[in-house]
């Protein structure tokens, strides 16, 4: 197997562990970690076409960025960017006290946030498995 296609496949293995991470936090009531989690996963996901693709430099954390990065070899990726909207969300405000307005991640969350998260994720890393094969 080609290197990039290794590469892509190695970093999809990740993405789908992240899947049952979040899932594994969702039920220990670990919310904003489990929507932390979602997000990482589609990320991974997408990062996993891109370099199934030969791309050699992949970096940044925006869902949205990646997804259009990922339009250049296939204009699908355009259907998945309300998922990536709504996941890049938790990139930040997940983990971080100084994106909320007061009190802390680990109390701004619940589990409608992680049944969200892992729903839109779930799509996204399904949609990239799809290319993948």
């Amino acid at each position: 197997m080609p290197n990039h296609l290794a590469e892509g496949a190695r970093w999809l293995r990740q993405a789908k562990q992240d899947m049952d991470d979040a899932a594994f936090l969702r039920e220990g009531s670990r919310f904003n970690l489990a929507c932390f989690m979602g997000q990482q996963a589609a990320e991974k996901a997408v990062k996993a076409y891109l370099y199934h693709r030969g791309v050699e430099d992949v970096w940044g954390h925006s869902l949205i960025d990646l997804c259009e990065d990922a339009k250049l070899f296939e204009m699908f990726f355009d259907t998945i960017k309300g998922e990536a909207r709504q996941l890049d969300k938790y990139y930040e405000i997940t983990r971080y006290p100084s994106y909320l307005p007061s009190g802390i991640p680990s109390e701004a969350f619940d589990r409608i946030d992680a049944d969200r998260s892992i729903e839109l994720a779930q799509g996204v890393v399904d949609f990239v498995g799809e290319r993948l094969g």
